[in-house]
């Protein structure tokens, strides 16, 4: 009884790290969508004039969610030390903490820290706008890749959860 158990256990445990690794895939795709959507926002706050830096961190910080939150978050408080950190160094910095963007989705934000409150508002709007397009494809990339590669990875779990079973009993 205890051996079954045991072989139980094993094969859950195996089934259980193929289907994170799957939820993982699911994970970079919801946080790629989550930074574009707060780019769009932050798209909509240039189109409809250009406020300053803070005050646009501020609203975007209250309206984004997920990782785009955290970005306008940081940002914000940030610019309350731009005397110590520039702009562009603090994006970089907080671009390069979003680790659940990927390596691709991290390089298409870093651009905007160039571009972001040195420009004149069209400048700001294309770039924004350009990374936006970057991340949505980038997302449909991964989502298409997360659908293929998930069921893999779930398939690997349970079936090195079946062999360890054979191999234990």
């Amino acid at each position: 009884m205890v051996k079954l158990m045991g072989a139980v256990l094993v094969a859950a445990g195996c089934g259980w790290l193929g289907f994170q690794g799957a939820e993982g895939l699911r994970r970079r795709v919801r946080a790629l969508r989550d930074m574009a959507g707060g780019l769009l926002l932050l798209e909509r706050e240039l189109e409809l004039g250009a406020p300053p830096l803070p005050g646009l961190m501020d609203g975007l910080s209250a309206r984004a969610c997920g990782p785009a939150k955290a970005l306008f978050e940081g940002c914000r408080a940030g610019l309350e030390r731009l005397s110590e950190e520039p702009f562009a160094l603090l994006w970089r910095r907080l671009t390069q903490e979003q680790s659940s963007l990927g390596e691709e989705g991290r390089g298409a934000l870093l651009p905007l820290g160039e571009v972001l409150g040195r420009y004149d508002s069209q400048a700001q709007l294309e770039s924004v706008s350009a990374a936006r397009r970057q991340l949505e494809e980038l997302a449909a990339r991964c989502e298409a890749e997360g659908r293929r590669q998930g069921r893999v990875y779930q398939a690997l779990g349970l079936c090195s959860g079946v062999f360890l079973v054979i191999l234990l009993l």
